[in-house]
């Protein structure tokens, strides 16, 4: 009997020790990407966008991840046509048989006037995977120099050409290990499957604003 609630108590000191060490992670973290956004003089909060605009927008990753929400937001105002959100998103993927806890720092642009056709470009490394109607492979033989290890999805391939073009291609080679999704004004970049340290975040958002500029449908 002792010996159980020595392992009861055990058990409870790692999950409080655990949830000490992540909660300051969490706040240094926090702290971090506050310092970045003054020196950027761009606002920061702790929590979003709102869940509504994010479920409008119409993108495969907020439509299918369960229980989704934003924290970390830095909020870029209106400029080059397109307003922009870098922030950490969390949420369910899977059936309800396997449920991956998903958590990574997307950048999420707004566009005045452009329109995207739905599409979901993944790198080789990405772990999430398309699961919606009219999300087709396209068959990228015919795009121009497009990137070796790119998976390309859609139904739209002719509006596809318009935005995967010779200069666009070019760049994903360039600035590889990124993944793309777009629907109507919204364009959704990522790199990696994971949460984007302080360190590497401004050159994040540089690489980030250079797509997004460059993939507006010519």
């Amino acid at each position: 009997m002792n010996k159980i609630y020595l392992l009861v108590l055990a058990m409870a000191a790692l999950s409080a020790a655990v949830f000490f060490i992540l909660k300051r992670h969490k706040a240094k973290r926090r702290k971090a990407l506050v310092k970045i956004a003054e020196g950027l003089a761009v606002d920061f909060e702790e929590y979003g966008p709102e869940l509504q605009l994010l479920e409008n927008t119409g993108l495969p990753l907020f439509i299918e991840g369960g229980r989704g929400f934003g924290k970390n937001l830095l909020r870029f105002p209106h400029e080059d046509g397109f307003e922009a959100y870098f922030f950490d998103y969390i949420c369910l993927t899977g059936d309800a048989k396997k449920q991956i806890n998903r958590q990574g720092t997307v950048a999420l642009f707004g566009f005045k006037k452009t329109q995207f056709p739905v599409f979901y470009l993944a790198a080789d490394d990405a772990a999430h995977k398309p699961d919606l109607s009219g999300f087709e492979p396209v068959d990228t033989s015919s795009f121009a120099r497009f990137p070796a290890g790119l998976e390309l999805y859609g139904s739209d391939v002719v509006a596809l050409h318009a935005v995967f073009n010779r200069e666009t291609a070019t760049l994903f080679t360039k600035e590889s290990g990124w993944s793309a999704q777009g629907a109507g004004r919204y364009l959704l970049l990522y790199k990696g499957c994971g949460l984007v340290s302080p360190h590497d975040y401004p050159g994040f958002i540089e690489e980030a604003k250079t797509l997004a500029f460059r993939l507006e449908p010519t």
